[in-house]
């Protein structure tokens, strides 16, 4: 297929745009259709005159824009016709929960008609992380991230294109100074929680916290636990495993894993205890059963569907902005 391009000699439109135009006005007049194969680099290269970095500028950002794609030894070809198309995201989350998937939903319901999104799994996996996004590089307009915690993290993300790339959820304390992002400060957060109702915090003699793991948001949640406890002051411990601990009455709990609140909720039946008056539990992250278990669980969860609609409205306005999401207490039977 032929293309022709009528360059204009005009410093302020570089000719990589140009082509972009060009491909965007023959969409319009229905001359590329979906499926069509495009002129290769090599024989726009030679038609213009032009230098390969200038052509695979311009194929580039159309891949990304989700316009063209490319298949190895055979070139590009029309992938959508939509020239208004403008947005082409790749979203990277740890492991979908239901707390993620109504950040997902949010999100693809706030892109809308403006664009289009794919989602991977990492699931805490550096080589399954690393190989999503080489994999992805070029091929998308903006790249959402929940990065992994690990030393190597911030050099995978780093062959990304810095102006694309967005943070989500986590990561704020790591990347605050190179990305935007919409995250929890988990470490401020449970301070606030639990400053806000202590109240409730006097009814138990000990607070207690469980973390199975040491990832960097855990440990801050520690440290915002931490500095509760020492500030009101009450007795506190901080644990990776319930089965080993010594339960007493008047224990308040905050767990991080859904496991550890199951096996609260089953000792707290075993052993005749009340949920709210024997002992406390708190859970992180909201979800619809634990408006029934046990009478209902008390949370302090971030606000899931906002996280997801601020990271879409911050695409859409082409802003570069740093969010903390709101986070709160869902205050039930429980504590």
């Amino acid at each position: 297929m032929t293309f022709d391009i009528q360059f204009e000699d005009n410093p302020s439109v570089p000719k990589y745009r140009q082509i972009i135009d060009a491909v965007h006005q023959k969409l319009k007049t229905g001359e590329f259709k979906k499926g069509d194969k495009i002129p290769s680099l090599n024989m726009l290269c030679r038609q213009y005159g032009l230098s390969q970095d200038t052509v695979l500028t311009a194929y580039n950002e159309l891949k990304s824009k989700g316009v063209i794609i490319s298949q190895v030894g055979k070139g590009y070809f029309i992938l959508n016709e939509n020239a208004e198309f403008k947005h082409k995201v790749l979203l990277v989350f740890d492991r979908l929960t239901a707390y993620k998937e109504e950040l997902y939903d949010s999100f693809k319901e706030t892109l809308n008609k403006d664009g289009t999104e794919q989602i991977f799994f990492h699931h805490n996996n550096l080589k399954m992380f690393q190989t999503i996004i080489e994999g992805a590089i070029g091929d998308y307009s903006e790249y959402v991230i929940m990065p992994i915690d690990h030393p190597d993290t911030g050099s995978i993300l780093g062959r990304l294109p810095s102006h694309k790339v967005f943070i989500l959820d986590q990561g704020r304390k790591q990347y605050k100074g190179t990305y935007p992002y919409v995250c929890q400060d988990f470490e401020r957060d449970i301070y606030r929680i639990l400053k806000e109702n202590d109240l409730l915090v006097n009814k138990y003699r000990r607070m207690v916290l469980v973390i199975r793991h040491q990832k960097s948001h855990f440990r801050d949640i520690a440290t915002g636990f931490r500095n509760f406890c020492r500030y009101h002051p009450i007795d506190f411990e901080i644990i990776s495993d319930l089965h080993l601990f010594g339960i007493r009455k008047s224990d308040a709990f905050v767990v991080v894993d859904d496991r550890d609140l199951e096996f609260l909720v089953l000792y707290s039946i075993e052993n005749q205890l009340i949920p709210g008056k024997d002992m406390g539990i708190i859970s992180y992250n909201e979800a619809p059963l634990k408006r029934i278990v046990a009478a209902g669980i008390t949370t302090i969860t971030t606000d899931f569907a906002k996280m997801g609609k601020s990271m879409a409205l911050m695409i859409l306005n082409g802003k570069k902005e740093k969010i903390d999401n709101p986070f709160h207490l869902i205050r039930r039977n429980s504590f």
